[in-house]
C-alpha cells in the first residue's frame, strides 16, 4: 500500500468521524490537503511549506513551542518574501538550558500570542501545501499536540522529512545502507542505522555548501532546510525520478 494511499485512507476515516461537525475554517482547509495530490506529476509542480520550530525543551510531551519559522517553495524556488516568523508565548518558564541554544528569553515572548493563536496563523499560511521539515517527526509532534488540543485532530498535510532525503540522495556515503527488508522496521519506526549516523542540520548544510543564517532560530533553520530540500528536488530530477511519488518514496513520513 503506497504512502499517499495510506494517508488518504486515514484522512477519509477522520473526515467520516468528524461528519457534519464543522471545524474552524482555518483547520478545515487542511482536511482536504491530500485531495489534489497526483503522484505521477512532477514534484516541483506542487507547493511546499518548509517549517522549523524552537521549543522550551526536547520533551515532546511537556515542552512547548517558542517560535515557528517557515518559507514557501514552489516551482523549485524559495519565496523569501513569503516568510512566516512568529514567537510564541509558551505560558510557562523557559529553562536556562534551552535559552543557551536558541537565545529566546522570557522577555521576548511575554507579549507574544499564545500557541493556539499562532497555530491558526500558521495553518492559514500552510493551507494545502506539502509540509517539509528536517527531522520532521520532532516538529510534527509539537504541532500535532497543539493541533489536537485546539482543533481535535492532527495535521493532514503530506509531510516530507529532509533527513532521509539527505541519507539517500545528497550524502549517502555518510549513512549506512538501509536494510534490504526495511518493512521489518514497522510503520513509523526510525531506522537505527540512519539514527546512528544522523548529522545535524548545520553539519549537513556545511557539507552541501549551504550557509546557515541565524542557526537555532526557527526562521534561520527553516531557510537552511528549504535550501537542502531544493537541492534534493533537483537531484531527483537529475536522476529521472522527479515525480511526486518518487519524492514520497524517499522522504514521506
Amino acid at each position: 500500500m503506497g504512502r499517499l494511499f495510506t494517508a488518504r485512507f486515514f484522512n477519509r476515516l477522520l473526515r467520516l468521524r468528524i461528519g457534519k461537525r464543522s471545524p474552524a475554517p482555518v483547520a478545515g482547509i487542511g482536511l482536504h490537503a491530500l485531495d489534489d495530490l497526483d503522484g505521477s506529476r512532477p514534484a516541483r509542480q506542487f507547493s511546499y511549506t518548509v517549517v522549523d520550530i524552537e521549543t522550551t525543551g526536547l520533551d515532546m510531551k511537556r515542552s512547548r513551542i517558542l517560535s515557528i519559522g517557515a518559507f514557501k517553495l514552489a516551482a523549485g524556488q524559495i519565496h523569501l518574501g513569503r516568510m512566516f516568523d512568529q514567537l510564541v508565548n509558551p505560558g510557562r518558564s523557559i529553562p536556562p538550558t534551552s535559552i543557551t541554544v536558541h537565545g529566546i528569553v522570557p522577555a521576548m515572548v511575554t507579549t507574544a500570542p499564545g500557541g493556539p493563536e499562532v497555530l491558526d496563523a500558521f495553518l492559514h499560511y500552510l493551507g494545502r501545501d506539502i509540509l517539509v521539515a528536517h527531522n520532521a517527526r520532532f516538529d510534527l509532534a509539537f504541532l500535532n499536540r497543539l493541533m489536537q488540543a485546539t482543533h481535535g485532530f492532527p495535521l493532514q498535510n503530506l509531510t516530507i522529512d529532509t533527513v532521509p532525503l539527505c541519507g539517500t540522495l545528497l550524502l549517502p556515503k555518510l549513512f549506512r545502507p538501509m536494510p534490504r527488508q526495511a518493512k521489518l522496521l514497522g510503520r513509523g519506526a526510525t531506522n537505527p542505522a540512519l539514527q546512528q549516523n544522523r548529522k545535524s542540520l548545520e553539519e549537513i548544510a556545511h557539507l552541501l555548501g549551504i550557509k546557515v543564517h541565524q542557526r537555532h532560530t526557527a526562521v534561520g533553520d527553516a531557510l537552511a532546510t528549504a535550501m537542502i530540500f531544493q537541492r534534493a528536488l533537483a537531484t531527483l530530477e537529475h536522476r529521472g525520478r522527479g515525480r511526486l511519488k518518487d519524492l514520497i518514496g524517499v522522504g514521506a513520513i
